[in-house]
């Protein structure tokens, strides 16, 4: 498999990329920029550039996104700030209340070395549900509930999420990727 760094800021999606690749991974804690766009390619590729820019060598960037199907996929690659402004059950009651608990959480990954890219995407479909349930992972999790299951993305931990997650899929496409390369 061809090296490289993951640059993300966020310490919960190195310990969910650590669990996909079974270890280690090297590791930089950046806090990229991100660009308000609904397109997740426009989001991931400025993220990219970003951290080539930083360090020149070949790395792996992340966006992931909430789609809510009442909000026609609003707010996607945005959902970062609507959390912020609203939080996990915010999302949820903002589903509920406009008819449709529907979401699909996405994840993409890029690879980049120069100019040569890679990219991977997992999702996975589910509902939004309140209460908040479970006490693991981040963001969303505890009010997610993909479609199959019983739990929560946070009640879900180790092997048991990374089968269902849209972080855990888009990992394992990315690790063939880097395998054929």
């Amino acid at each position: 498999m061809k090296p490289f760094v993951l640059v993300t800021g966020n310490l919960g999606k190195i310990a969910e990329a650590r669990l996909a690749l079974g270890g280690g991974v090297e590791t930089e804690l950046a806090d990229l920029p991100e660009i308000q766009s609904l397109d997740y390619m426009e989001v991931l590729r400025a993220k990219a550039a970003e951290a080539w820019r930083q360090l020149g060598r070949p790395l792996i960037v992340e966006e992931a996104g909430l789609d809510l199907a009442a909000l026609n996929g609003f707010p996607g690659p945005l959902v970062k700030w609507m959390l912020e402004a609203v939080g996990a059950e915010g999302l949820a009651r903002t589903a509920a209340a406009l008819g449709d608990v529907r979401a699909t959480s996405r994840c993409f990954l890029l690879y980049k070395d120069g100019d040569q890219e890679l990219i991977a995407e997992g999702r996975t479909e589910g509902t939004l549900i309140l209460p908040r349930r479970g006490t693991h992972g981040f963001g969303w999790d505890p009010v997610f509930l993909p479609d199959g299951t019983t739990h929560t993305f946070a009640e879900l931990t180790g092997p048991g999420k990374g089968a269902v997650s849209h972080r855990g899929k888009a990992w394992r496409e990315m690790l063939g990727l880097l395998e054929a390369a």
